[in-house]
């Protein structure tokens, strides 16, 4: 392809001294959750929630300013008013306010100010970013967090080598959306990239509308979230709170009941199948310190991944219908044949499970079986592998892949300086970070 590509992952393990080298900063900004640390750690030194609330800022339409006296809150249970915001746009995209909340996070999450900023980044980021999002995000993490050398990785790849793999089909089911990226010796196939807006936070709704039904069945009322079920008067504590507070608490519950409770059918699953009624139930303990009994519902939210119980999406311009989004095994079937032909069978061979959504029960095996079904029509003689790391490192999985690369003494060459970023502009991360 005429470009300079990262070294192999067989070569940056057997380079991988720990922290031999000078450790840089690792930072993953996702959808619900940014994860900051070291290279060369395991894990993140902190995790903090994308949500937060503003606590002193009397105009909630106002960006975020530490100069104007504006606070982060980062225990949402702690809020008596909260103003709910997030790091991004609608569009997806960080907010770069100068003082705003991403100085804030960086300095909270890494444990230094800018002033003290003394060691490279490297950055996470997501595989379809473009290249004017690239360059707009280097110039503010340059001269406006004060880093002395970045590198950003994309997410997809990092997320292959967090599993010894240089190769394969990342699938990363995020808070917002699930992203099916091509990942080949290093390089995202950005025109085989595909997306569905089924994503984490609606199976994780999802999941709460089932609490809510057996509860209501049992209990006589709705699952509770932890702030209402201590609350003397929930009704009023709700009021207070607002409705978009309410409603990501909520979420919130379904998350942990999904990644407690919830789980993937076997392939040919038919909710109307007899034997499937007979599943032993599933305990989980609500946030007032009752229990309920989940049987075949623990099905229910995972099944949207595959193609069944999906909201339908908006109509598009130009659309008389309503259209359902693509099931998983489809995306990934139709992002490997979008590849180049010597290349499927090695991607089919290696599909990675990624992202806090794909920490559920079952999903491995069901995956591998969808995505068989479809590919073996054609080419029986074709493996599909399914690989899905325990669920801390499947969350963290792109912020690993960052830690073990940083940490390379290998890899001080890839970092790109001040220096070069006074030198040729912004544009120099799009030449020197793949």
């Amino acid at each position: 392809k005429g470009k300079t590509t990262l070294r192999s992952f067989s070569q940056i393990r057997t380079d991988h001294t720990g922290m031999a080298a000078p450790p840089a900063y690792v930072v993953d900004l996702g959808a619900s959750t940014c994860a900051m640390g070291y290279a060369g750690d395991d894990a993140p030194r902190r995790f903090l929630s994308s949500t937060y609330s503003c606590s002193s800022s009397s105009d909630d339409t106002r960006p975020f300013s530490a100069a104007n006296g504006d606070k982060l809150v980062r225990d949402l249970s702690a809020c008596t008013e909260p103003d709910l915001r997030t790091l991004f746009d609608e569009n997806g995209d960080l907010d770069h306010t100068p003082d705003g909340a991403l100085s804030a996070y960086l300095t909270d999450g890494l444990g230094y100010a800018k002033s003290q900023r003394d060691k490279p980044l490297m950055f996470v980021e997501r595989s379809g970013t473009t290249s004017e999002q690239r360059c707009k995000n280097a110039e503010v993490l340059f001269e406006q967090e004060g880093f002395p050398g970045l590198f950003m990785g994309r997410d997809a790849v990092l997320s292959c080598y967090a599993v010894g793999k240089s190769t394969g089909v990342v699938v990363d089911i995020s808070g917002s959306r699930t992203t099916v990226t091509p990942v080949h010796e290093g390089w995202v196939e950005s025109s085989a990239t595909l997306t569905s807006p089924v994503s984490g936070d609606m199976m994780d709704i999802k999941f709460k509308e089932v609490l809510d039904e057996i509860s209501n069945a049992k209990h006589g009322g709705d699952a509770l979230p932890k702030y209402l079920a201590g609350a003397k008067d929930p009704e009023e504590t709700k009021e207070e709170r607002g409705g978009e507070y309410f409603d990501l608490m909520c979420m919130m519950l379904g998350r942990q009941g999904r990644e407690e409770a919830g789980k993937i059918a076997d392939f040919g699953y038919d909710p109307d199948d007899e034997k499937n009624q007979t599943i032993i139930p599933k305990l989980f303990k609500l946030p007032d310190g009752k229990e309920v009994e989940i049987g075949i519902e623990r099905y229910e939210s995972g099944e949207m991944l595959f193609g069944k119980d999906c909201p339908e999406r908006e109509l598009t311009a130009g659309s008389d219908s309503l259209l359902l989004p693509d099931p998983l095994q489809n995306l990934i079937c139709d992002s490997v044949f979008k590849c180049e032909r010597d290349q499927q069978a090695a991607l089919l061979s290696t599909v990675i499970l990624a992202g806090g959504g794909s920490c559920v029960e079952g999903i491995q095996e069901r995956t591998r079986l969808e995505v068989e079904n479809i590919i073996h029509t054609h080419t029986p003689g074709w493996r599909v592998k399914v690989l899905a790391p325990a669920h801390p490192e499947r969350r963290i999985s792109s912020w690993l892949g960052g830690s073990i690369l940083a940490s390379l003494g290998s890899f001080g060459d890839n970092w790109t300086s001040k220096k070069e970023y006074d030198e040729y502009g912004s544009s120099i991360v799009t030449r020197k970070c793949p």
